[in-house]
């Protein structure tokens, strides 16, 4: 069931009341046992198949490199992993809660599932709406709810998210191919296009406007929201990813946008998201109490992959009861990294150890095994140990270094190269591993630089200016370090800077850094200089990410710049291509061989568009919004 846009401003709160009034009575609360969704005829998130096998959108929602860091920590400090009975005590308040909300719409519309999809905004809506209530009233915040749905991104991000568009788009062709010659027909119904979770789609202003109408009716009309804590909701159309948004409401209230942040002492703060840069966040903000909520990873993979996971009866995510959570707690990760480190004195290293700044360096570091900004260093990875190496390598060195890698966005040029050229000689090793895995006498060459290069960067070994152009990625690299550092510290210090490479520099290319930098400041430390810019307007950006099979998302006159041949945008949306395993093992690892979208050129274009052209429903896609803040009547009568 598909609402239109033209008619739904109309009957926006109607459905509102309408989703909530026929759920409402049916809410047991979820501190003592699941919520229970009544099956209808076709699935939310999928037809059932007796080929395919239907799996809730919980459990078939790729997790990426997500497992990989959680085991890693906890594996390395155990501790930090708790059962809510025990970081969720009667004597342990939580006082803000914030919801990654793009983590909820994904496994509540779609999950990833690998079979049809309907869209059916109404269902998908209410799922949204009650999962969001369960884990309010599961935590009990008692002064702020932060509701985050991604808003547009930051023109680093774009690419990872154009890339992940572009593969999803071509897995959707391929499952619909399968379905037809497994039932010889295709699917009834309205495909739902998982693409639409973006800022700036109808499906998405839809969601906002719902959730703003829903937020009102819940504070006004359940106990528990009216007692409760104020709620914020941050929508698609405010700039900045959802994580982040959080971070800088949690830097704008400390300092000073809240004047009783720091009244009774150091506030609880409880993450809900299951992106594994949420444990980075949590952990360079420096809150001394800070827990991550997320779902237990036995229960998300239950039916799945090997061993024991793949035994358990997989479980509906509506089903799903305390048991089913899990809290990571950043405040003893930070004990450990205390405990580990304090062992060092001054005598041995010259310095004392400031744990805040240990952990600045630990982010940075885990940086070099890629994130959504910049690829990973080839030779480190998460699944071939590449953390615990780097970690024992800061170790050994940090008496050698004689402080710090990191000063928030600055780097320390002299001290990352010592600790580079440690990590530097595990890297011929690792290309001799991968020359037999792959088969490529290529990669055990006492030249397996050029061959890098050559297959991936496509530099030729023969070219005059092979240096330069191979110091230029070393550079470029080096400066989405800072960016990166900027982004988490600080916010975004520019909406414009990416990385312009598909693949990053070889480790043995980062030497002489520092004739990279200018200046340094008196500690040795230095940085690059960024400029602002501003937020892409959303229609630019649901341009640049989406792929022409999601051009129907788009307003006509923009979905022709997609798809007319004569467009001066055709370049950037190829009917095919290919893709690229670099020695992963995941098919959602690979790199996605698609032209980096230039976006002065389609800046240039987009403005050509006469606002006329588009419908006013259209426009308000368009149109930057705030911030909705909802004080319960028990709050503002204080």
């Amino acid at each position: 069931m598909k609402i239109a846009i033209s008619t739904f401003y109309g009957i926006i709160t109607l459905s509102v009341l309408l989703v909530v009034a026929n759920f409402s009575h049916d809410v047991v609360a979820f501190t003592t046992q699941p919520l229970r969704l009544k099956a209808s005829n076709r699935d939310v998130v999928g037809l059932r198949s007796p080929q395919f096998g239907r799996e809730d959108a919980m459990q078939r929602t790729q997790l990426h490199g997500i497992p990989k860091m959680f085991r890693w920590l906890t594996d390395q400090y155990p501790n930090i992993n708790r059962r809510l009975s025990e970081g969720l005590t009667t004597s342990r308040k939580v006082d803000n809660f914030y919801l990654d909300m793009n983590g909820i719409i994904h496994p509540c519309t779609h999950g990833n599932s690998d079979d049809f999809v309907e869209l059916n905004e109404t269902e998908m809506f209410k799922k949204i709406f009650l999962y969001v209530d369960r884990l309010y009233k599961l935590v009990k915040p008692s002064r702020v709810l932060y509701l985050a749905v991604d808003g547009v991104a930051p023109r680093a991000k774009m690419n990872q998210q154009r890339s992940r568009r572009f593969r999803s788009s071509k897995e959707a062709e391929e499952l619909m191919a399968t379905i037809v010659a497994r039932d010889g027909k295709l699917p009834e119904g309205e495909k739902f296009d998982s693409n639409c979770i973006t800022p700036g789609t109808d499906f998405m202003l839809k969601l906002s406007l719902a959730m703003n109408k829903w937020i009102e009716y819940k504070i006004a009309t359940d106990p528990f929201w009216k007692e409760g804590a104020t709620v914020i909701f941050s929508g698609p159309d405010v700039p900045g990813e959802g994580e982040h948004k959080v971070m800088d409401y949690i830097r704008w209230a400390r300092e000073g946008g809240d004047p009783t942040y720091h009244d009774d002492g150091p506030l609880q703060h409880v993450l809900y998201g299951l992106d594994a840069d949420l444990i980075m966040l949590g952990l360079v903000s420096h809150e001394p109490k800070f827990m991550l909520l997320r779902e237990k990873m036995s229960v998300v993979m239950a039916g799945r992959g090997k061993g024991r996971n793949r035994n358990r009866k997989p479980k509906s995510m509506m089903e799903y009861g305390r048991e089913d959570f899990e809290l990571l707690e950043l405040s003893i990760l930070r004990e450990m990294f205390e405990l580990q480190f304090k062992k060092m004195g001054k005598k041995d290293i010259g310095f004392e150890i400031d744990v805040d700044r240990v952990i600045d360096d630990f982010i940075f570091y885990c940086m070099l095994v890629g994130n959504d900004f910049l690829p990973h260093s080839p030779h480190l990875s998460i699944e071939s140990g590449a953390l615990s190496l780097m970690l024992n390598s800061y170790t050994d060195l940090l008496p050698k270094m004689g402080g710090y890698l990191t000063k928030r966005e600055k780097i320390h040029p002299e001290r990352f190269q010592l600790f580079m050229n440690q990590l530097m000689k595990f890297e011929r090793n690792y290309f001799e591993s991968r020359a037999v895995e792959e088969g490529e006498k290529g990669w055990a060459s006492d030249k397996y630089d050029e061959f890098y290069y050559a297959k991936k960067l496509e530099l030729d070994p023969a070219d005059p200016e092979i240096t330069e152009k191979r110091r230029v990625i070393a550079k470029d690299y080096m400066e989405a370090l800072h960016w990166v550092l900027n982004y988490y510290h600080n916010g975004c210090r520019s909406w414009d800077w990416f990385f312009p490479h598909l693949y990053s520099p070889l480790s043995t290319d980062l030497y002489d850094v520092k004739e990279f930098y200018g200046e340094t400041d008196d500690e040795g430390f230095a940085a690059f200089n960024f400029d602002l810019g501003t937020p892409f307007p959303s229609l630019a950006q649901l341009l640049s990410v989406l792929p022409p099979q999601s051009a129907k998302l788009l307003p006509k006159s923009y979905a022709n710049l997609m798809l007319a041949d004569e467009s001066p945008l055709a370049e950037y949306y190829p009917p095919d291509f290919t893709t690229d395993a670099n020695g992963k093992r995941q098919s959602w690892e690979a790199v996605v061989k698609i032209p980096f979208i230039g976006s002065d050129k389609l800046m240039d274009v987009v403005n050509e568009i006469d606002d006329a052209e588009l419908s006013p429903a259209e426009r308000r896609r368009n149109a930057p919004g705030k911030d909705s803040v909802f004080v319960p009547a028990a709050k503002s009568s204080v």
